[in-house]
């Protein structure tokens, strides 16, 4: 794995990035400088491995979606007004938020730049694949914005929300690996499903982390979701499970703003926990897993192939609470 990630932040690493306006060009190099876990692209060049492929033919499509999070990353700052962003100061946060939109936006023209240099054989249909998930996401950001105007949001919706707003790019990284080593439609299709399930996996996990972790571990505060009235898996599902009083306190919960952060926290988490929400959020990521991997045998592909992908899975179900 580390073989991946130093093929990628070597890369990233040779982009030429303007120095000027400053104002404009620093607050990417400040982005791309913090890392991150690097998850997106490291799963296209798996994927591109996993099938034959040589892992830098698919360099250019890791790194252009992996530029394009970021830009997603930018303006969910400014919109969910966050203040850390991978233990750091966010963009929105240490520049305001016309530098952070100017900077997000610019990096979006930068992650199609650098698309278009990708030229062999199903560069086109990585070009293309972006482009939808592009316009995907932004389909799922308006969902989650709408969301915050309404009471109670069935579960149901919610997982189409994050499927579009988050696991339509991991499924993107899958397939545009699979378009790199050139594996057929059906591989390719299966390798994009592979990715929508440990998607919705993966934020249904960071919604349990925004409760259950610690803002050392997860790099920014933790009970946002909860102090800013976002709907997660979590409190979708609690509105489903909880009744009579506590189905009250959430709702009532979830329609002030005028609580202490602590107070209201604590309060929800309590909530939560009298309902075992966690317990159902774990057997629904659970259930994306095993999904996931049904999808990967059907390929047939022999079990050293598939190594790779067992163990970036395992790395993603067992983050750290």
């Amino acid at each position: 794995m580390s073989n991946y990630s130093n093929l990628i932040n070597e890369f990233i690493a040779s982009l030429t990035i303007p120095k000027r306006p400053a104002n404009l060009y620093d607050p990417i190099r400040y982005t791309l400088a913090q890392g991150g876990k690097r998850l997106r692209p490291e799963l296209c060049l798996i994927a591109c491995h996993t099938l034959g492929g040589n892992p830098k033919q698919a360099l250019y499509p890791a790194v252009a979606l992996e530029l394009l999070h970021n830009f997603t990353l930018i303006h969910d700052d400014i919109m969910d007004q966050s203040e850390l962003r991978r233990g750091q100061e966010s963009v929105y946060k240490k520049w305001g938020s016309n530098t952070a939109i100017l900077a997000g936006d610019t990096l979006l023209g930068l992650s199609y730049d650098l698309m278009l240099k990708h030229t062999t054989i199903g560069s086109n249909k990585c070009y293309s694949l972006m482009t939808t998930t592009f316009i995907q996401i932004c389909e799922g950001q308006q969902m989650d914005m709408d969301f915050e105007r309404r009471k109670v949001v069935p579960v149901e919706e919610y997982l189409e929300m994050i499927r579009l707003k988050t696991a339509v790019l991991l499924a993107a990284c899958m397939k545009a690996g699979a378009i790199s080593a050139h594996a057929s439609p059906e591989t390719q299709n299966a390798f994009y499903n592979f990715g929508i399930n440990i998607g919705l996996a993966f934020q249904i996990q960071d919604d349990l982390l925004d409760v259950y972790s610690q803002t050392e571990k997860l790099g920014k505060t933790i009970g946002d979701d909860i102090n800013t009235n976002k709907k997660t898996f979590l409190s979708t599902k609690a509105m489903e499970l909880l009744q009579g009083e506590e189905l009250a306190a959430l709702k009532h919960y979830f329609t002030k703003i005028d609580f202490k952060r602590q107070e209201k926290f604590e309060g929800v988490k309590q909530l939560y926990d009298a309902c075992h929400v966690k317990e159902a959020a774990m057997e629904q990521i659970n259930g994306y897993y095993d999904k996931a991997f049904r999808i990967l045998e059907t390929l047939n592909l022999k079990a050293d192939q598939t190594t790779e992908l067992h163990e970036f899975t395992k790395r993603l179900m067992y983050r750290e609470f």
